[in-house]
Formats: structure tokens, C-alpha cells, sequence
């Protein structure tokens, strides 16, 4: 089976292989069309969408340790692939410059050139997504882990890169959900701070009736044995 022959980059090769056929079917006439979307705002989003695989390849570096010189995220070592393959595109498709931030503290800077993904861009994730397909038909793992380990590897200089981006790093966003109420016969939106109290606020609002905590309570106690 597949999971038999590639084992350890099994995961991360299939998610990679996903990745591609996403971007690269994005770019297909009439695709976007289907989700509802045509002329420039169909443009701005496959552009969008390249740019924020590069951008995910970038911030997946936090993902990779050092110490032991493995991804710990098959996803985040995927994106981190498609980037070198488009980097590897060459004609300045993509460029990664390291500069200094507003803050004075280092920073990266994503430039791509929207005119090229078409005629640079497409073509080369096209070609590794064949190569990707092929490896995986044939079960030629020796071929598929020479080429994955390749554009996985972290050197210079995204190895000192790697710690701007987890100094870069922003706390996790809270999705807090919002409620809706009648209020004069008109229905009102209401909105929490994206915080842990507006979470509970956010909650607490939501079902107001106290007995579904009794409910709930007696619910988790039957429950109880089943995850003993």
C-alpha cells in the first residue's frame, strides 16, 4: 500500500501533492467560476492563493526542529516544498528578501510577480506535480524520497531565517462566535472581543437557560465510564 512503501514522508508527501493540484487547478479557465467568481475578483484570488502558500511556507519554518532536524507538521513541510519549487523557478517569479521592519527587528519580505504566474509559476508546479503523480503510481520511493528530502531540507539561509519567524510569531487567534438577537422587531449582530471572556461571554449569551448546565452535567456523569 502507500502507506507501506513511503512510510515516515508518506503524509507529508501527500500533502504536498494536495497542495499542488489546488494551486495549480486554480489557474484553469472556468474553476473559479464554479465557486461563483469571475473577472478581476477571480484574478486577485488565485493570486491570493499562490501568495499565501508561499507565505504558510514560510511561517511553517516554526514547524521544523533544529535539534533533530525533522518537520514536526506534515503540512507545514509541504508548503515549505511548493515554496522551493517556486523559488527554484527562477526568473524572479519569487523572491525572499531579509530586511528590517518598521519595529527595527528583522523581518522577511514575499514578492511575487503576478504577471508571471501564469507563464512561470504554473509550468513549474505543473512539472513537479507530475513528477509527485508519477513517483507515487510506480511506488518509486527511492526516487520520491531523493527528490522530497531534497526541497525539505532546511540550510542556510532558511536556517537562520527560521528564527526570525518564530520571532515573528503571533499568539493564536481566538474565534469567538457571534449571537444574534430581535430587537424591535429587527435582528441585531452582536460581536465579543476576540478574548477568553468574550469567548464565555460570547457562550454564556447563547444559552441562557440554566437548566442546560444541569443537563450537560448529567450528560458528562453518564458518560463518565465510557472514557475511563
Amino acid at each position: 500500500t502507500y502507506d507501506s512503501v513511503f512510510t515516515t514522508i508518506g503524509s507529508s508527501y501527500e500533502e504536498c501533492r494536495a497542495e499542488c493540484v489546488g494551486l495549480h487547478l486554480c489557474l484553469e479557465p472556468g474553476v473559479t467560476e464554479i465557486f461563483g467568481h469571475s473577472g478581476q475578483q477571480a484574478e486577485d484570488i488565485k493570486y491570493a492563493n499562490w501568495v499565501s502558500m508561499v507565505l504558510a511556507g514560510v511561517k511553517g519554518l516554526e514547524m521544523f526542529s533544529p535539534t533533530s532536524q525533522e518537520w514536526k507538521q506534515a503540512h507545514s513541510q509541504a508548503r515549505f516544498v511548493i515554496m522551493q519549487i517556486m523559488l527554484e523557478a527562477g526568473e524572479d517569479f519569487l523572491t525572499i528578501k531579509e530586511l528590517v521592519g518598521e519595529d527595527g527587528k528583522p523581518d522577511l519580505l514575499i514578492t511575487m510577480d503576478r504577471e508571471k504566474v501564469l507563464t512561470v509559476g504554473q509550468p513549474a508546479i505543473a512539472a513537479f506535480l507530475l513528477k509527485l503523480q508519477v513517483y507515487k503510481s510506480t511506488g518509486d520511493i527511492a526516487a520520491a524520497k531523493e527528490m522530497f528530502d531534497k526541497y525539505s531540507e532546511v540550510s542556510e539561509p532558511w536556517a537562520s531565517r527560521r528564527q526570525v519567524v518564530v520571532d515573528r510569531k503571533q499568539p493564536r487567534p481566538i474565534l469567538v462566535q457571534s449571537n444574534t438577537i430581535l430587537e424591535e422587531e429587527k435582528l441585531k449582530l452582536m460581536d465579543y472581543d476576540p478574548s477568553p471572556e468574550g469567548m464565555v461571554k460570547s457562550w454564556a449569551e447563547r444559552f441562557p437557560d440554566p437548566t442546560l448546565d444541569t443537563i450537560l452535567t448529567k450528560l458528562a456523569a453518564k458518560d463518565r465510564l465510557l472514557w475511563a
